[in-house]
Order: structure tokens, then C-alpha cells, then sequence
């Protein structure tokens, strides 16, 4: 019979939800991939569509005012794409005083008949299921927000992090819901996939100070379209916000009320399940002007519209990109090049690195690597002392000489990039760039060069 009841519940949140949506719901617009292909990846809840959804019955327009209309091509319509490529699931749950009563809202002494223990097993329950393609993250909220455990493909650390969320004392015990779902949505992550916020709360907005507070739900809807996020909604008690369900329904999502574990855990399954039955458009993005975008798709007489921030690395503008405004990415990167290939041609009779930028007024030197063992740092203990950078570690680095291959190391703890890319430990070969916190040097190596075709072997 409970089963039925969190059917029946979840089931009229859909048809409501499909109703303010014109039977249809973008839920996410995805523009990671503007820049380089100038396409736009969407997903779609087709809600009641009638007829088939694909490429030849599917159309999508693009507008700069929401006004003025403009089709786009349809590159690809695709289902059930979110179990091949797995969601990535954000699970912010309210620890306010409140959670820490009975579902009847009265103090208990009994800790599993609290809500947020009811929380706690309803979460267990839900990533003991997720797909081994799913990624998932843990934060709690109160007066402050936190973050439990990082985005990760592991949920089996889960449990221990949830049985870490302890009761608030009295004055972190209140409710930023607003500004916590914007700090989550904001630390989201995770560009390319589908990614999903399931917010749990049992109550309003509620800071310490509401009259220093400027946190609105405004901002959460905001963050949202900004970032790419659907954000869910579970009301956990009678007492509900009265402007959270905006932040639901303008990101894509929808908005649940629960009574127990139970409840709670069908909803999460639910909300999982709808995720993963929708369909994921590809299509060609307009030459538009602004950095804010609308999107309409229609299908079968259903209808769909939102918006996305197009987030290119010029900034928001209102006329059309001039050409020459591609000068400002290909010179640095050519400039760039030129030093790269300059420093390669150059032969040493050692190993070494040369200081290709460091502190205001350091001049280009040449640092060899003679023995087996390296370290780069700031401190005058290092082997290679690089000075002027206060961000620099004592031992930032260390280079590693293997005899026999003949090979050279580099390892840090962190704040190390080898051709831009973070790295823990890598190879080295001849011209590699290596960053240490703002500090640049490029590797050489005298038994190893690079020649004409891209391939390196013995001088």
C-alpha cells in the first residue's frame, strides 16, 4: 500500500510539473562544447508528446530576446544516452535544527526517529543504487554550508560521511537555503554531463541574520541556468518555502513533498529514473548577439523554452564577434610556441631547466641536474633555489634521475602543471613546460632531442 502512496505522490508532481512546462521540460542545456564546435547539447523531458521524438520531427529555434525566433539545424536526438555517459548527482541535505526533531515536528529523544536520520537512510538507499557511470557529492547546510564528501565515481564512502553530520549547536542551527543552493550549484563542477542537485529541506529560509542576508532564490535560478544545473526539491515537512519551488521548476526540475524514509527514497529513485529516460539533443547553435541565450524546442505539439548564459572566453557582448577578436587567443598561444620551439633547437651539453619566468626583474638562467635527486624550491635548502615568488614551496618540486632508462621525473604534492595539465608525477621529455605556483622553467635534456616529424630518439 506505501509503495502505492509514493507512486500516486511522486506520479502528480510529474503532471503538475508537465502542465507549467507545456507538456514538455528542457531540463538542462549543455554549451561546453560552444566555443570549439558551436554546438549546444540539451535534455529533454518530452513530457506528453505525441508521435515520435527524433531529428525529423524534433525542432529547435534559437533567440537573442526570447522575442524573435531563428531555426537551428538538429544534429542528433538520442535516448536513454544518460545511462551510456551516468549523471552526476548533487545531494544537499538541511541540517537546520528542525531535521533533528520527529516527522511530527516535536523534539524526540529517539535519533532514528528524526528526520534527518530518516534523511540519512533515504540517501544510503538511493547511491547504493546508482550506476557505476554515476558520480555523486555530499553537502549539508545550516547557518553554514559544507561541504561532506567532493564529486567523486566512489559512493562507498557515503555512509560514514552521512553518520558525520552531527547536530548544529544553537547558533549554527538555522536556515541559509538560498545561499547554500547557489554555493552548490556554483562548486557543481563536472562540465559535459547531465548533473542534477537533489535538495532535502524540512523548512523556509532562515538565516541567523535575515536582515544581512541577501540571499534570494533568484540567485539559485541564476546559478542554475548559469551552470548548467537542474536542481530538485524534497519538502520534508509541513513547513514549506514559499519561493524554493521557483529554483526547481526554472532549472528543469521538479518539486516533492515527503513524509518518511520511505517517501524520501522513492523520490530519489524517481527522480533518477525520469533523468535517465530523457532524451538528449545535439544541435548547431545561431550566431547570436549577448551572452544570454533562448531555446525553444518543439515536438509532437509539445513545447519547451529556457535560457543559457553562452559563457565565452570574450565576455558578454551585444554586438557580433569581430574576427579579430580570435587575435587575442591565437597570438599568446603563438608567442608561446615560438618559445617553445626555440628553447628545442637549442642543444646543452647537460640536463637542466632553464627559468623561463619567474619573480619581477629575474632574468633567463640555465639551473643543471647533476645528481640522482633534484629539488626545486624557494628555500635555500633546495638544490635549485628559485627566489622572488612567495608562492613557491620551500620544495616544490623534486626531479628524479633513473640511471638505466636514463630518464628524468618530476614529482610535487601540488600546485604543478607540465604543458598546462596537473600533474603528481610525470616523465619528462625535452621542452616540456613545467609551472610551479607562477613559476615557469622548460626541461632539456642533452641525450634526448626532438627532430623534424614530432619523434625524439638518441643524439
Amino acid at each position: 500500500m506505501k509503495k502505492r502512496v509514493i507512486t500516486g505522490v511522486i506520479a502528480l508532481a510529474i503532471a503538475m510539473h508537465a502542465a507549467v512546462a507545456q507538456e514538455a521540460t528542457i531540463t538542462q542545456i549543455d554549451p561546453s562544447s560552444l566555443l570549439a564546435t558551436q554546438t549546444v547539447k540539451l535534455y529533454l523531458d518530452a513530457g506528453r508528446s505525441s508521435g515520435p521524438v527524433d531529428a525529423a520531427t524534433l525542432k529547435v529555434s534559437e533567440s537573442a530576446d526570447g522575442v524573435e525566433w531563428r531555426e537551428v539545424p538538429v544534429r542528433s536526438v538520442k535516448r536513454n544516452q544518460n545511462r551510456e555517459e551516468g549523471i552526476s548527482f548533487y545531494l544537499l541535505l538541511d541540517n537546520s535544527g528542525s531535521m533533528w526533531d520527529g516527522l511530527d515536528g516535536k523534539p524526540t529523544k529517539d535519533a532514528d526517529a528524526t528526520r534527518v536520520a530518516h534523511a540519512k537512510r533515504a540517501v544510503n538507499d538511493f547511491v547504493s543504487n546508482l550506476s557505476v557511470m554515476d558520480r555523486v557529492a555530499l553537502a549539508s547546510f545550516n547557518t553554514n554550508f559544507k561541504l561532506v564528501r567532493p564529486m567523486s565515481a566512489d559512493a562507498s564512502g557515503i555512509p560514514s560521511s552521512l553518520d558525520g553530520i552531527k547536530k548544529p549547536a544553537r547558533d549554527e542551527a538555522y536556515t541559509e537555503l538560498y545561499r547554500s543552493v547557489a554555493q552548490a550549484i556554483n562548486g557543481f563542477g563536472e562540465d559535459g554531463r547531465r548533473k542534477v542537485l537533489i535538495v532535502l529541506s524540512d523548512g523556509e529560509n532562515f538565516p541567523l541574520d535575515a536582515a544581512a542576508s541577501l540571499a534570494r532564490a533568484e540567485d539559485g535560478i541564476d546559478a542554475a541556468n548559469r551552470e548548467g544545473v537542474t536542481c530538485y526539491v524534497v519538502n520534508f515537512s509541513e513547513s514549506k518555502d514559499s519561493q524554493v519551488h521557483r529554483v526547481a521548476l526554472e532549472s528543469g526540475g521538479l518539486v516533492f513533498d515527503a513524509r518518511d524514509a520511505d517517501e524520501l527514497a522513492g523520490i530519489y529513485n524517481s527522480i533518477r529514473d525520469n533523468v535517465l529516460e530523457e532524451y538528449t539533443v545535439t544541435y548547431t547553435a545561431a550566431m547570436l548577439p549577448g551572452d544570454r541565450r533562448y531555446v525553444k524546442v518543439e515536438s509532437g505539439g509539445a513545447e519547451a523554452t529556457r535560457y543559457y548564459f553562452t559563457g565565452t572566453v570574450l565576455g558578454s557582448n551585444t554586438k557580433p564577434a569581430a574576427w579579430y577578436y580570435l587575435l587575442f587567443v591565437c597570438l599568446p598561444l603563438l608567442v608561446w610556441l615560438a618559445l617553445l620551439l626555440f628553447r628545442l633547437e637549442r642543444e646543452t651539453d647537460e640536463a637542466g631547466i632553464q627559468l623561463l619566468y619567474g619573480a619581477a626583474g629575474t632574468k633567463t638562467k640555465m639551473f643543471t641536474l647533476t645528481g640522482a635527486q633534484t629539488v626545486i624550491g624557494g628555500s635555500q635548502a633546495a638544490d635549485i633555489t628559485i627566489s622572488g615568488n612567495p608562492a613557491l614551496k620551500a620544495e616544490a618540486a623534486t626531479i628524479v634521475f633513473d640511471k638505466t632508462r636514463q630518464e628524468y621525473t618530476i614529482t610535487a604534492g601540488a600546485d604543478l602543471t607540465v604543458n598546462n595539465k596537473p600533474v603528481k608525477s610525470k616523465k619528462l621529455e625535452p621542452g616540456d613546460v613545467i609551472n610551479m605556483a607562477g613559476t615557469v622553467v622548460v626541461f632539456d635534456n642533452p641525450t634526448r632531442t626532438i627532430v623534424k616529424g614530432g619523434k625524439d630518439g638518441k643524439k
